[in-house]
């Protein structure tokens, strides 16, 4: 019932994806020695996302209707049709919206194209972008393709409570420090007063911040085994425990921002600039008092901040018009007038242009006066291979990582644990 459900759904949405009218060519130029001059005839490209239809409407489909006058997008929103559906009923859309850590979810299905080709026939510059972005992208493939384009990217800073701070007289945390650093500052902070119970720090919400900071791959890229018991994630174990006060049951990672954004009890929160995912000015009505430093980095890679995380866009390499549509998504990603308008919104451009990163947030009522500018200063860490099964191997790690801060179980004893598991389950991943 569901596949008849989808296919009927979706034959809907192949009416209105070949809509594509034809237009008359102008004759001129057909006489030889004379210019050619031709008309472009209308055309009508499919654009899955998971963006709202104003959010596409503001950042994609108006551009291009500027730029591409004879180009109709016909958004394909997420919540109608999976692209495993789509693909089911032979009709991929021309272009598809997706985060760069969600790229492995496509490798499988075949669905992407490589850009670089079209990328040299069309003399598009990767100069622009901000450095290591390119090389972060092409780890997302097995023999250095490129998959994606970013729209913007995701800054992360530390984000500290100035009232929890300057409940305990301990200074503010300053740019550029190192974790040891900030946890030596969260620890003045871990105290109870008058019943509750503060906390100085609390770790990034998900795992891969400091994984790929780190560079460490869940899967060794010549073997294609699990590699997890190494000196890399036993120090990513040590670090994220050294920042709780002692033992602790962590749920999720994930809960620990509303300990920060509304309970207002934790001193400091390492991760994605919450500028791009909360609501901060009705925050800050509700009382909170925040500000933001660099992300902190490891002393042996000074300034080295979290990895690329990214919005951005996918070509699907069945399309009728991919060199149209790699003309879109490129003009998209760098051209200096969409860029800014969504930087200032706060989807901050990848590009490297100063001018632009200056002006980050403008539209943010929250970001009048806070820390933003040192925070593209940090560098994006080495690339490394990533794989098919990452996804399973952060599932295998944090559940590891849980017990370790809970302190049930010695880090070497975890990491094996780990490792075994995922080795289970790359191994019936490829069995079926």
């Amino acid at each position: 019932m569901r596949r008849t459900a989808v296919c009927v759904a979706v034959a809907s949405m192949m009416v209105l994806w070949g809509c594509s009218g034809s237009g008359p060519r102008s004759s001129a130029g057909k006489e030889a020695g004379k210019e050619e001059i031709v008309r472009q005839e209308p055309v009508t490209l499919s654009f899955y996302s998971k963006l709202t239809p104003a959010e596409f409407e503001t950042y994609i489909a108006r551009h291009v209707r500027v730029k591409f006058p004879h180009v109709t997008l016909q958004q394909v929103e997420q919540k109608s049709a999976t692209i495993q559906d789509l693909i089911t009923v032979g009709n991929v859309p021309d272009m598809i919206w997706e985060g760069s850590t969600n790229l492995q979810m496509l490798t499988p299905l075949k669905v992407m194209a490589d850009l670089q080709p079209l990328a040299e026939k069309h003399k598009f510059d990767f100069g622009r972008y901000r450095d290591g972005v390119v090389d972060n992208i092409r780890s997302y493939s097995e023999n250095g393709q490129l998959y994606f384009l970013p729209f913007n990217v995701f800054e992360f800073a530390l984000h500290y409570n100035k009232d929890v701070f300057n409940k305990f007289g301990v200074p503010f945390p300053k740019d550029h420090m190192t974790w040891d650093e900030v946890i030596a500052l969260a620890g003045k902070m871990n105290r109870q007063d008058n019943g509750i119970q503060y906390v100085g720090m609390r770790p990034p919400l998900s795992t891969n911040r400091t994984q790929m900071q780190l560079s460490l791959p869940y899967v060794d890229a010549k073997t294609g085994k699990a590699a997890i018991q190494t000196e890399g994630w036993k120090r990513l174990f040590d670090t994220i425990r050294n920042m709780y006060p002692g033992p602790s049951t962590v749920r999720s990672f994930f809960d620990y921002r509303d300990e920060f954004l509304k309970q207002r009890t934790v001193g400091m929160m390492p991760d994605i600039l919450q500028l791009q995912n909360s609501d901060m000015a009705a925050f800050e009505k509700e009382g909170l008092e925040w500000d933001v430093v660099t992300y902190p980095a490891f002393a042996d890679n000074p300034k080295v901040g979290a990895g690329l995380f990214s919005d951005g866009m996918v070509l699907s390499a069945g399309s009728k018009h991919i060199d149209l549509a790699f003309q879109i998504i490129s003009f998209l990603s760098t051209d200096p007038e969409v860029q800014l308008n969504a930087t200032r919104d706060g989807r901050v451009t990848a590009l490297k242009d100063p001018q632009l990163l200056a002006r980050a947030f403008e539209n943010n009522p929250a970001a009048a006066g806070k820390n933003l500018k040192p925070l593209s200063e940090m560098r994006y860490p080495a690339s490394f291979p990533m794989s098919d099964y990452d996804r399973k191997g952060l599932s295998v790690v944090e559940s590891k990582l849980k017990n370790y801060v809970a302190g049930k179980g010695d880090v070497n004893t975890l990491l094996r644990e780990a490792e075994e598991q995922l080795e289970k389950a790359i191994a019936e991943q490829k069995s079926q």
